[in-house]
């Protein structure tokens, strides 16, 4: 019972932000199910991608395909290399990092909350030049995270392709989950071959999760982006704290 309300709640996040859903599944395996984080994280892709994959079926006529399709090739081939980073570090190390990373989030995302959208015009005129650059970058950095730690990087990608490609944020949240999809599956196909699963509880996660991107999805256009971006950064936030105290109690014994 307990992992269907876990994958839940992650595909409720997922559904509602366009990305998030690592943000909790990852400590809920962590400290529900007392996983290894290497076996969280790893889990974590299969409900990410799933519900990621979900959402691009239902958010399909949002979805920038031709921008989309770039952006998870690049992330797609780093993948791997944040995966082999990731076996290189202790669990404690690994935990403080995704602690770490988590309240980064819960800034930024509090940091969206509170700024003013300007009209479209202005914010093409503000974009940098030669955001073709940028983009490689923000995919690479996307493909070394999502190997790494099991998180979509839905945080980084819908900013990017909102300043950097100049899509509105319905468009970049819906091309946001068609790339994290892609990412996780190219992800999962490195991590899955070194890692032993219990299928059932993937299987009975990866509903949980599905059901909670169909709510999601049905709540994100019920509410504004500010209070969903919130939302997010206070999870985030708690969660962050708790797991680096975690840590830090880890690394002193």
């Amino acid at each position: 019972m307990l992992i269907i309300v876990l994958g839940l709640i992650s595909g409720l996040l997922l559904g509602i932000t366009g990305g998030g859903g690592a943000i909790v599944s990852v400590p809920a395996l962590l400290y529900g199910l007392h996983m290894p984080m290497q076996i969280a994280t790893t889990m974590s892709l299969f409900v990410v991608g799933g519900s990621a994959l979900l959402g691009t079926i239902l958010k399909r006529k949002q979805v920038a395909w031709g921008k989309g399709l770039v952006f998870a090739i690049l992330g797609s081939l780093f993948s791997p290399v944040g995966s082999f980073l990731a076996k290189r570090f202790s669990e404690s190390s690994l935990i403080a990092g995704f602690a770490i990373l988590m309240l980064i989030v819960a800034v930024l995302m509090f940091k969206r909350s509170n700024a003013k959208s300007p009209p479209l015009n202005n914010l093409q005129l503000s974009a940098p030049k030669n955001t073709q650059w940028l983009v490689v970058i923000v995919a690479i950095c996307t493909g070394l995270l999502t190997g790494f730690f099991g998180v979509g990087g839905g945080f980084m990608i819908v900013p990017a392709l909102v300043l950097l490609n100049k899509l509105e944020n319905k468009t970049a949240a819906a091309t946001s989950l068609f790339i994290i999809s892609l990412i996780s599956i190219s992800s999962l196909a490195n991590k899955v071959a070194e890692i032993e699963l219990d299928v059932k509880l993937v299987l009975i996660f990866m509903l949980g999760s599905l059901l909670g991107m169909l709510a999601g999805n049905y709540i994100s256009q019920k509410i504004s982006n500010k209070l969903s971006q919130r939302i997010f950064a206070a999870i985030s936030a708690l969660l962050g704290v708790y797991m680096l105290i975690d840590s830090v109690l880890k690394f002193a014994v």
